[in-house]
């Protein structure tokens, strides 16, 4: 991704309420997660994981989770 496309999806991001950072925490569990699937054999695509946890970010296909409230 060049730099100046990588800005404006970064806007869209923010614009749906995810900050940088919350983006990266997203996109490094998401990478994870694709990593343990093609250890596990249960994937087979030769993209790395990073990149595809950031294609599927970007693609609105990673959903945050929030943590429940605590209640008193």
């Amino acid at each position: 991704m060049a730099d100046e496309l990588l800005e404006l999806e970064l806007d869209k991001l923010e614009n749906r309420g995810i900050s940088r950072y919350k983006a990266v925490v997203m996109a490094a569990a998401e990478a994870r997660f694709i990593n343990d699937q093609k250890r596990l054999g249960i994937s087979m695509t030769g993209e790395k994981p990073a990149t595809a946890a950031l294609r599927k970010l970007f693609e609105n296909r990673i959903v945050e989770m929030s943590e429940p409230e605590a209640t008193a």
